[in-house]
């Protein structure tokens, strides 16, 4: 059940009837309870019954934890929920690099073919419970006792399949409060939505097919043409993710919760540690919070155990996007590019270099070189077709500039610009109680014809396949 279908509108729209005609706060965390279960049972029954194991059994790890607050229940827990991460998404990915290990001394060594499902949204719901467990470790919070706030807290279906990623104090008090209908929050809801659903099935779903064509078969295209079509998927990726973020925040706020925002214009980042305090925000500080930190993070005076620590920081994050080597390239790509960020800070650099490489137009221009060389990474089924697509755009041959994209291609990148912007503006650091119609009214007549003219349908949104 996608956000952009009329199964998803129809089950909103029910259950949010439904949860605001309730006077009581326990039936209205049951009607959303309902609609997350009904949700996800939509895609599979069975991995909704994994969901609800899991859910239930960290509740009573936590209530545990928060007794006697042993660290031995911490890492229990830890190793049910990454041991069943590590089976659904990473155990093919380990049987066949182990049978090309073994192959390289004994030729014909065949990895089994496991035939395994990935459960939908997996990634970001054990990173959820496993900052839960943290947390209460810690002593940062308390145990929930009522297990059916708990379980709306992993289980909300606006945030469940691709976050963002919650943190239970940010969540799990709006859950135990009786919310009130204010027509400001209802708008603002409404607003995100739809500002979602115009990058989405405006932006990224109309380049999705040109973007596909030419990384399907980058060999048969000109350098220009690969050369678009990366930039194509940066714009795609970006739009896909942060439309379905804004229409996540928006589908909640239309209950009264509030999420935290995942996007704060990445692409305007002069460094790449500012993209990564703009990009994904909420797998990035949880990143930092409990991996990077936990590794020692930069408390360390040793400078060579801080870098190995940005870097592992970042292998693991790219792992955690996908059983690929070309993940793991990724996330070298950006650990290396940290770990040189921050060495830059503190080094002793020539001052007329340390100028020109702050200088803004070329700082921004040396961030988005390693963003976009790594979307190549992120986005090609390997490592052979990656490099081929890079060859292609840095080799200066005849007919390099030719292309055979359709002018649709050029105008959405166009149009993107303008339309980033008005969006950006309108939605980040948004007021709850202010609806800004002054602002949003004008922007909603934009949206809705920019949505009417260039929708495209069917695509699912990339951050799903995590």
């Amino acid at each position: 059940m996608l956000f952009n279908s009329v199964e998803y509108i129809v089950l909103l729209a029910v259950s949010l009837v439904a949860y605001w005609v309730m006077p009581w706060l326990l039936a209205r965390q049951l009607v959303v309870f309902v609609a997350s279960a009904w949700f996800y049972m939509s895609w599979s029954a069975p991995f909704l019954l994994l969901l609800l194991f899991l859910v239930g059994i960290n509740w009573l790890i936590a209530g545990r934890l928060s007794q006697d607050g042993r660290r031995l229940w911490l890492v229990l827990a830890c190793v049910i929920d990454l041991g069943l991460l590590a089976w659904f998404k990473y155990a093919q990915f380990i049987a066949e690099n182990i049978a090309a290990f073994f192959g390289l001394f004994q030729p014909g060594v065949q990895a089994p073919h496991l035939d395994i499902i990935l459960p939908l949204g997996i990634s970001f719901y054990v990173f959820e419970l496993i900052s839960y467990q943290a947390d209460i470790c810690r002593g940062r919070v308390e145990h929930e006792r009522n297990p059916l706030a708990f379980s709306l807290f992993v289980l909300f279906f606006p945030h469940l399949i691709a976050g963002p990623i919650c943190r239970t104090r940010q969540f799990l008090p709006q859950v135990n409060t009786l919310q009130k209908f204010e027509l400001g929050q209802i708008w603002n809801g409404m607003y995100l939505f739809l500002a979602g659903f115009a990058l989405k099935c405006g932006v990224a779903d109309g380049l999705a097919p040109f973007v596909n064509v030419i990384f399907a078969a980058p060999a048969t295209y000109s350098g220009l043409d690969n050369l678009m079509a990366v930039l194509g998927f940066g714009v795609q990726i970006l739009c896909d993710f942060w439309g379905y973020s804004l229409m996540a925040l928006g589908a909640a706020l239309l209950f009264g919760y509030v999420l935290p925002p995942n996007f704060n214009a990445p692409y305007a980042a002069l460094s790449i540690r500012d993209f990564w305090r703009r990009w994904h925000i909420t797998l990035s500080n949880w990143l930092r919070d409990y991996l990077y930190i936990a590794l020692g993070g930069s408390r360390t005076e040793s400078t060579w155990r801080v870098q190995r620590n940005l870097m592992l920081t970042m292998l693991l994050g790219g792992l955690w996007h996908g059983a690929s080597w070309n993940f793991i390239i990724w996330g070298s790509l950006h650990g290396g590019a940290l770990a040189v960020n921050r060495w830059f800070d503190t080094a002793s650099v020539p001052r007329s270099l340390r100028s020109l490489l702050t200088w803004p137009p070329m700082a921004w221009l040396l961030t988005m070189l390693v963003v976009f060389v790594g979307w190549v990474f992120f986005r090609a089924h390997g490592f052979s077709q990656a490099l081929t697509i890079l060859s292609r755009i840095v080799t200066p041959v005849a007919g390099w500039s030719e292309t055979r994209l359709a002018l649709v291609f050029f105008e959405l990148l166009i149009l993107y610009l303008p339309l980033q912007w008005m969006i950006h503006r309108t939605t980040w650091n948004y007021n709850m109680a202010d609806a800004r119609m002054r602002w949003q009214m004008p922007a909603v007549a934009y949206l809705v014809a920019f949505a009417f003219v260039y929708y495209v349908d069917g695509n699912e949104f990339i951050y799903f396949q995590f």
